[in-house]
């Protein structure tokens, strides 16, 4: 059974065991280069709808204690059903409710976002506020320098003054502590699942956009410095370029590309890069990229971890290992985005690719990013290269040298299998060789299924939980009823009722408050005590307030030790 729930400001909105909670949609995308997104849809007899505030009520979704999405919603809609549908963006989009004032730094990668962060938590409620956590993004001087005279919305600043100049991604981590904000060169973590046709691929779709194509490119880098008569360094409006060290001209193109589609200009900046050498190199390997247009790869899938395979999910940010020979797929890619809707899974995609990078470009770089996990594990194998050299020479002298030589041959045999298996238990789950093969057979036998089939097999399985936790909940709610932050008790259609709250328990005749217990006072409308009412208290004694036969009423008092 699924263990995905929604909380909207902390409180409970959806819960799969709650038949009055269910929702129609649940669908959350997840982008490695962009925010986050996140659609949710309630029936109209929802009984939390008014608890929805957009832009300002926290939406939550955690699967089992992980929270796998953070936001708010924007806006509000219904349709003929009245069905209500909101459409929620990432916490990465608090970034954008804030502005930077104009600024000089001149420091660290690090320090910069940092400063960035600080301004923004200024000026925002807690709940927008980061804490910069870990920062891999390096600068080849380790030091920057910029400024900007204007206002600019903060997450615009961060992308134009870090991420378009130096690359890199950004991540949120939900952790007890607060929101993290991550600035990552790269991402490490490899799938332990293997996206393969024919097997766990349901579809592809490739988009090769030829209306990015570049054919020529003018480079420019830095602002250039002017040093008056006084001494005193100012920065002019005129930018470093490439005339000097590429024939007198600016710029640069490809002659194939010009050959194919015709001249097609344009023009990038970088601002970090002062030396006209270097500015024509980095525009060598950018036009290389842009000749090439954009080519991204969207896969339908199915989720092996859905099936009940002890085997993590694919997200977004994941390197995943992508089989497809009719396709041209081959190789170790980065997800750049997922869809996942978690109460239909047999409709979620992945998607491969990037910017103006072609697919061997693609394979080649991460294969270039994982090998320095590689290595480690190579080292150890060296290692164990070495003991095993020396059970060897020692093998008539020790009677256990036989078994342990067995020890490590098996250690030996685990750690020199393929990169991509090592890098797959290092990075996901620890999953026995036999055992993950069992789960991969199984789950190769029921693919052959569509996916309408693979549902209903699944709900079968489901069918007499659900039914008997339907039971229970419906005769549950017969006598108990959750009303937001209220307990309603009693039968439903009788008189009388009891509600109890954070701050009373009050009691009810046909819907109309009679008596509440608060703040140790009891209240009540109307009392009839039949023998006697005593007022007072164990150490000052009490008054007793008793009926006669005659119609009297009496007044005693007694201390504590008269009963």
């Amino acid at each position: 059974m699924s263990d995905f729930k929604v909380y909207v400001d902390g409180n409970i909105f959806y819960h799969p065991n709650l038949s009055k909670l269910a929702i129609l949609e649940a669908q959350i995308k997840e982008d490695a280069e962009n925010i986050d997104s996140f659609t949710l849809s309630a029936p109209f007899n929802h009984p939390y709808l008014n608890l929805v505030k957009p832009m300002s009520s926290v939406i939550t979704c955690k699967y089992g204690s992980e929270t796998i999405f953070e936001g708010r919603a924007l806006d509000d809609g219904s349709d003929f059903h009245n069905s209500h549908t909101w459409v929620c963006e990432g916490t990465l989009s608090y970034l954008n409710d804030t502005v930077q004032p104009p600024f000089e730094y001149k420091g660290t990668l690090k320090g910069l976002l940092e400063y960035f962060i600080s301004a923004h938590n200024k000026n925002v409620e807690d709940k927008k506020k980061f804490t910069v956590g870990t920062v891999t993004v390096e600068d080849n001087n380790d030091y920057i320098s910029y400024s900007n005279s204007e206002f600019s919305v903060t997450l615009d600043a961060i992308k134009k003054k870090l991420i378009d100049t130096h690359g890199g991604y950004l991540k949120v981590r939900y952790t007890e502590n607060g929101k993290f904000l991550d600035y990552l060169d790269d991402f490490k973590t490899k799938s332990l699942q293997k996206v393969e046709y024919g097997k766990n691929l349901l579809d592809v779709e490739i988009t090769r956009d030829h209306m990015q194509r570049v054919s020529a490119l003018i480079p420019l880098g830095a602002r250039k410095k002017i040093i008056d008569e006084e001494g005193v360094e100012t920065e002019s409006n005129e930018r470093v370029d490439i005339t000097g060290v590429n024939e007198g001209k600016n710029y640069i193109y490809d002659e194939d590309t010009v050959n194919e589609i015709g001249w097609i200009w344009a023009s990038e900046v970088w601002e970090n890069v002062t030396v006209p050498g270097n500015l024509l190199s980095k525009a060598r390997t950018r036009l290389s990229n842009l000749i090439q247009g954009i080519t991204s790869i969207k896969l339908t899938i199915v989720d092996e971890s859905e099936t009940g395979a002890n085997i993590g999910s694919i997200h977004a940010g994941m390197y995943v290992e992508c089989v497809s020979n009719p396709h041209g797929i081959n190789g170790t890619y980065l997800c750049l985005s997922r869809t996942r809707d978690y109460l239909k899974p047999s409709g979620n995609t992945i998607t491969i690719g990037a910017s103006g990078v072609t697919l061997s470009d693609i394979a080649v770089k991460n294969d270039k990013n994982l090998s320095a996990l590689e290595d480690e594990f190579f080292s150890k194998t060296e290692k164990l290269d070495s003991i095993n050299d020396k059970l060897t020479e020692f093998d008539g002298t020790v009677q256990d040298v036989g078994a342990l030589k067995e020890q490590i041959h098996s250690c030996f045999s685990e750690i020199t299998k393929t990169s991509n298996q090592i890098l797959s238990i290092v990075h996901d789950t620890y999953i026995d060789k036999t055992e993950l093969e069992s789960i991969q057979k199984d789950f190769q036998t029921s693919i052959t299924q569509n996916s309408t089939e693979i549902r209903m097999d699944f709900t079968a399985v489901t069918d007499e939980i659900k039914n008997n936790v339907a039971m229970n909940q419906q005769l549950l709610e017969e006598y108990i009823r959750f009303k937001g932050a209220l307990i309603e008790l009693g039968r439903i259609g009788n008189a009388f009722t009891a509600e109890l709250s954070n701050e009373e328990l009050a009691f009810k005749e046909n819907g109309q408050k009679i008596a509440y217990i608060s703040n140790n006072s009891l209240v009540i409308t109307n009392a009839e005590i039949r023998n006697k009412l005593s007022l007072g208290n164990e150490s000052r004694g009490w008054f007793d307030f008793i009926p006669r036969t005659s119609g009297n009423l009496s007044v005693v008092w007694r201390n504590s030790e008269t009963r």
